[in-house]
């Protein structure tokens, strides 16, 4: 029996999907064998400083481990606010581009696009506060890989996470449909199906305990994954891109 290799391709999202799933159902196995939440206070005048001191208090990094992030998380360290969005016009705002560009200002000056127009998001409705997508997710996330290596001596893959997802807002992020959340950017030490897998096990267990801003991944103690190639290195600049990974180009040109 032969399968087009969309349907494989399709199938290969749905396992490493799952498998993220069962690892925030205590089931994991691999590199999601163990996932651990770290609880982070953030408010609108926190510093990526504050981020990295959270995780090293844990003192439980080691090489090889993943940390996961929201989005929003990362939004709000960045300071990538948008001014003028409410309750109101929430809806409005995120399914009119035009009426977005126009009532929302942005003190960065970077126009609004039709990718941040999806990661819009409240932070406080009644101020008209909110955030878009940070601007070059790949590098936040080795910007917070450095920041941990240069200060514990620990390398560490860092991905980041969108509770937006579905086969459109996939296909527009990231180049190809996703489950439950979306990894809009990573480090170089994973393949994007192991970005899927990571962001669903945070994505399921952040909806299960609350304020649990940050997840830590980590693989058993001796398993072969934690000394992967590239950890903690920057992928390529902006989104996370389908067209440009590897394992994703190798299944879609078979022949």
């Amino acid at each position: 029996m032969k399968f087009h290799k969309e349907i494989i391709f399709l199938g290969d999202i749905v396992n490493y999907s799952l498998k993220g799933l069962t690892a925030a159902l205590g089931k994991g196995e691999g590199i999601t064998k163990f996932v651990r939440p770290i609880s982070y206070h953030i408010d609108m005048d926190s510093k990526l400083s504050n981020l990295i001191e959270a995780i090293a208090a844990t003192n439980l990094l080691r090489n090889g481990d993943v940390i996961v992030i929201p989005s929003k998380v990362i939004s709000i360290l960045e300071k990538r606010f948008v001014y003028g969005l409410t309750t109101e016009n929430y809806q409005r705002c995120i399914n009119d581009i035009n009426f977005a560009r126009k009532i929302l200002k942005v003190p960065d000056k970077d126009p609004i696009i039709k990718r941040d127009q999806i990661g819009l998001d409240k932070i406080d409705p009644k101020k008209g506060i909110g955030v878009r997508y940070p601007k070059d997710p790949n590098f936040s996330c080795y910007t917070i890989a450095k920041n941990i290596k240069d200060k514990l001596g620990v390398r560490v893959d860092v991905v980041i996470s969108d509770s937006d997802s579905g086969s459109t807002k996939g296909i527009a992020l990231i180049g190809c449909p996703t489950i439950i959340a979306t990894p809009i950017g990573a480090t170089k030490g994973l393949r994007l199906f192991y970005c899927m897998r990571v962001a669903i096990a945070a994505e399921t267990t952040w909806n299960n305990i609350e304020n649990i801003p940050i997840l830590l991944v980590q693989p058993p103690q001796n398993y072969a994954v934690r000394i992967r190639k590239n950890i903690g290195e920057l992928r390529y600049k902006g989104f996370l891109n389908a067209k440009r990974e590897k394992d994703i180009i190798s299944i879609l040109e078979k022949k």
